[in-house]
């Protein structure tokens, strides 16, 4: 596994990985938002340089957040998004975050086991923060320790 940083110019294929990836994928604008000098953005590649992931961070005083992960449809269940987490907590703790944040669908099954499988624990409620089919969805605010 191949960690690079996300550049910009990486916008346009990972547009294409998420809206395959999500019912509910993030636009373009999304994306190129998440650029400024706090965020940390890192893409999974394999050996031929195909972006199999990538997560958008940001850094604020002593959190790192986690914003969006996402794995190619093609590429999940191998550990990829496991991985992925797992760099973003260690970047985290390089850059002297004492706790990490985000929050997931909570119909997000696979996501909340992996993120509770790697110490995360949900700490509060958005209720109908996420759209969805049936018009609206909690978000589930989860949080760990990284000192």
């Amino acid at each position: 596994m191949i960690f690079k940083p996300l550049t910009i110019a990486d916008i346009p294929a990972v547009v294409v990985l998420e809206q395959a990836a999500n019912v509910y994928p993030w636009t373009q604008y999304a994306f190129s938002s998440s650029f400024t000098n706090s965020y940390f953005n890192v893409k999974l590649l394999n050996a031929e340089n195909d972006i199999l992931g990538f997560y958008i961070a940001q850094l604020m005083a002593d959190q790192v957040e986690l914003f969006n992960i996402c794995v190619a449809k093609a590429a999940q269940g191998q550990g990829f998004g496991k991985a992925l987490l797992q760099h973003f907590l260690s970047q985290g703790q390089t850059q002297g975050a004492a706790e990490a944040l985000l929050e997931v669908r909570s119909s997000n099954f696979t996501a909340i086991a992996l993120y509770q499988n790697l110490g995360f624990a949900i700490n509060g409620v958005r209720k109908g923060y996420y759209t969805a089919a049936t018009g609206t969805e909690d978000a589930l605010l989860m949080h760990r320790a990284l000192i």
